[in-house]
């Protein structure tokens, strides 16, 4: 019973060490966007206030299966803070078209701004999340496979995705628009990116929280 309360203790602790940085990351941005900067910079992309859950983009694998699950369930399976293993920062773009010139190109300039990270670059992990309904065409994977074979692959279903982030008050066009969602290490959806925003957009706040957070 001692052995058992010790490791719960642990386990707290590992949770508070998990979670501040993340917490302080995201407060510092969202003092930028309250108040117009942080220190000669402000956030570029739109903050989901509060955060959604990596599960409600219901991302699955080619077998159908959840790609991902709550924090809360993972960190409930761990029996002392020696079995936690940290989660790398996603950045998911999110597309229910045919990927076309446009959506090759974005992601194009994601691999290649993902390569600038540099050291920091393995803490941060792409998808492209197919949210058409149905599989990818088979030219399309094969040529993901070929050209960006780091970049993990997923589907969803629009709706799903549309109506979990209503409830944030997140609004998004799926139909006409293609989005890059940023997730945290503890799986928090806490900003995202609309086709007028630039890599160079992108490339600013992901550096800027990398910086903030040693998490992941």
């Amino acid at each position: 019973m001692q052995d058992l309360t010790k490791s719960k203790i642990k386990l707290a602790f590992l949770l508070l060490i998990a979670f501040v940085p993340i917490t302080l990351a995201s407060f510092a941005f969202r003092s930028a966007m309250e108040n117009g900067g942080f220190g000669n910079t402000i956030n570029k992309g739109n903050f989901i206030l509060p955060p959604a859950d990596i599960t409600d983009l219901a991302m699955r694998d080619s077998n159908g299966q959840p790609l991902f699950r709550s924090f809360e369930d993972r960190i409930a399976e761990l029996e002392s803070e020696d079995d936690y293993v940290p989660e790398p920062w996603l950045m998911v773009f999110v597309t229910a078209r045919d990927c076309d010139a446009e959506c090759e190109q974005r992601i194009h300039l994601l691999r290649q701004m993902h390569i600038t990270l540099g050291k920091d670059m393995p803490r941060v992990r792409r998808y492209y999340l197919n949210a058409t309904g149905y599989d990818l065409p088979d030219q399309t994977a094969e040529h993901f496979r070929n050209e960006y074979p780091s970049m993990g692959i997923a589907s969803t279903l629009k709706d799903i995705i549309t109506e979990n982030l209503a409830q944030k008050g997140v609004t998004i066009n799926l139909d006409s628009n293609s989005y890059v969602f940023f997730v945290d290490p503890v799986g928090n959806v806490m900003m995202y990116y609309e086709p007028h925003h630039t890599i160079e957009d992108i490339k600013a706040d992901i550096e800027r929280l990398l910086e903030l957070s040693s998490l992941g």
